[in-house]
């Protein structure tokens, strides 16, 4: 008689005689007996059928337990998904069974998004989950989201299984290697040791860079996982740490530039740079390591025009955590030595040649600023260089505000009315050419943006996973008309959860971003330009309150209040001053 392959040690299992004169198998799963117990008090038993079918029907409660215990022991309290049938609603019941939240989200990418989100902020990779087929191919761009912006994410697909994969050509698609594009990892669940499988797949989201890690479900066959991780190792030789000390010693006038790597010692880096005394520029994803409105901070860096003053008098650049898919791809031709401190190694760093350090970046900065107070010379800038950069290139901005309704007005306005605590989370577009160097932001990670991959359709998304992250604190989403209509239904997930999310749509009926940028010959409005809609009444029809208006008065009055429902408020804008916008930011 064909045996039932071996199972963890919390089960056992018994031969019985079924109903039919069949021999069966009894699973028995829960604390291995003791006392009273161990002498005949039953315990949990799931008849389990003898025969070709016995591994597989063994394992089919092995997988959705090992991801949902690998999820709680992670800390994860929130898990996420478009699910299909059969084996994905089996993952829901487990991870619901472990006391874990589930949220149904209306996509797959925005359930990635939201997963992503979640996890970036609790420190805890979460689950998103979909089902073969499209599901796995709707998640990709989720996935690249969190692959591209080092958010930490588990995505688990069903698959066709490997013993039909012959026979069944039904939404059988190369997952695997699909998803392999847009993560870290791609492997499969199997019933081999599942979950170390999830143990190692959640270990290698959280380590630096993070990002996305694919695991197809598929109980018939062995399985795979990521190789362990190696310890990370700091710069041991002794000449880069030599060429450091002797960058920094000679410097008068350095200029510190902070990327997203820098927020795994947020702490730290903060306390050491401003020991410094230098200006300080922050990338989008590193804004608030800073405060914002400290003397140092300068502002933001893209590697674009508005920087380009300050970085032209600097004699030497600190980077510090910068990541390359953080600037924008345009050339680097600042003649001044660049240091870079890194987490870890890089292939190559943006800036092109540079002194590299990688390590721990507290460390790295303690043993710099330590040689920085032991120099003779202290740099030449004044307590507020970097404050006043800042100023220059805001009033540089509000310059574009004009008479009309547009998108300064409206950062300035939800800006002033806006609660202590909020999160704010901008879509791609023109709008975060406003939103971004004029919102405030005192801690790290209370303005979020999708910048590595840039993609429309994350402000929405990752709003909603925001507020699951941190419970009680209100959250503000930036979004366009043409983002929010990639993910309208989410505004269902809104009335469904009662989150308190502010939703402010600037709404010019275009892809402004796309249209400042088109030419003569290029489509014209057929390519740029939508229809109106009626986006106030969308809201309502999903279940939250949604207004419109027209001026920054009747905006003040929308938000002066109800920032702990979700709403929507649809801020229909002159979108004349994006040109303006982007002539200061970019060139």
């Amino acid at each position: 008689m064909p045996t039932a392959r071996p199972v963890p040690s919390r089960q056992t299992v018994a031969p019985r005689q079924g109903r039919r004169g069949r021999r069966q198998l009894v699973l028995r799963w829960g604390p291995r007996p003791t006392g009273s117990a161990a002498r005949g008090e039953p315990r949990h038993q799931l008849p389990v059928r003898t025969g070709p079918r016995a591994t597989l029907t063994v394992v089919r409660a092995d997988l959705p337990r090992a991801i949902a215990e690998g999820l709680r022991e992670a800390g994860a309290e929130v898990a996420f998904g478009f699910p299909g049938g059969g084996p994905n609603l089996d993952v829901v019941g487990a991870v619901t069974n472990a006391g874990l939240r589930f949220v149904l989200a209306h996509g797959e990418s925005a359930a990635c998004t939201m997963a992503a989100t979640y996890g970036l902020l609790t420190g805890c990779p979460a689950l998103a989950l979909a089902t073969r087929g499209p599901g796995a191919a709707s998640a990709a761009n989720g996935a690249a989201q969190a692959t591209l912006d080092r958010f930490p994410l588990l995505l688990v697909t069903d698959a066709v299984p490997e013993r039909h994969a012959a026979r069944v050509a039904h939404q059988r698609l190369d997952q695997r290697a699909l998803l392999a594009a847009v993560t870290k990892w791609s492997g499969r669940l199997g019933h081999d040791d599942p979950s170390a499988t999830v143990r190692a797949a959640l270990d290698l989201a959280a380590a630096s860079p993070r990002g996305a890690v694919h695991l197809d479900y598929d109980p018939s066959a062995a399985g795979d996982r990521p190789a362990p991780l190696a310890p990370a190792e700091a710069t041991e030789e002794a000449e880069p740490h030599r060429q450091a000390a002797a960058l920094l010693a000679a410097a008068h006038r350095p200029v510190v530039v902070l990327g997203l790597g820098a927020l795994a010692d947020a702490e730290a880096v903060r306390r050491h740079v401003t020991r410094l005394g230098c200006p300080v520029l922050s990338t989008y994803q590193a804004t608030g390591l800073l405060d914002s409105e400290a003397d140092l901070a300068a502002g933001l860096f893209t590697n674009g025009a508005s920087e380009r003053p300050l970085l032209e008098q600097a004699d030497l650049i600190l980077t510090i955590g910068l990541d390359p898919v953080e600037p924008i791809p345009a050339a680097w031709d600042y003649a001044v030595p660049v240091l870079s401190l890194q987490p870890c190694p890089l292939d190559e760093p943006y800036t092109g040649p540079a002194v590299c350090l990688h390590g721990p970046l507290g460390a790295l900065l303690a043993e710099l600023v330590e040689l920085a107070d032991a120099a003779p010379s202290r740099p030449e800038w004044g307590p507020r260089a970097g404050a006043e950069h800042r100023e220059q290139v805001r009033d540089q901005l509000l310059a574009g505000r004009g008479d009309s309704f547009g998108p300064l007005q409206v950062v300035e306005v939800a800006r002033d009315a806006a609660p202590p605590g909020v999160t704010a989370t901008v879509d791609a577009g023109a709008h975060f050419l406003a939103v971004m160097p004029l919102w405030p932001t005192p801690e790290p990670l209370s303005l979020l943006i999708s910048n590595g991959l840039a993609t429309m359709a994350f402000a929405l998304p990752a709003a909603i996973g925001a507020a699951l992250a941190r419970p009680g604190r209100p959250v503000v989403c930036f979004v366009g008309d043409g983002g929010l209509a990639m993910t309208l239904g989410e505004l269902e997930t809104l009335a469904r959860l009662a989150l308190p999310v502010t939703v402010v749509l600037f709404d010019d009926a275009a892809l402004s971003l796309i249209a400042i940028k088109q030419r003569p010959g290029q489509g014209g409005e057929a390519a740029v330009r939508f229809g109106p809609i009626d986006y106030a009444a969308m809201a309502r029809a999903a279940g939250i309150e949604g207004t419109t208006v027209d001026s920054a008065a009747e905006l003040a009055g929308a938000l002066a209040e109800g920032w702990g429902r979700p709403r929507l408020v649809d801020a229909r804008i002159d979108p004349g001053a994006y040109s303006h916008l982007l002539r200061v930011t970019r060139g």
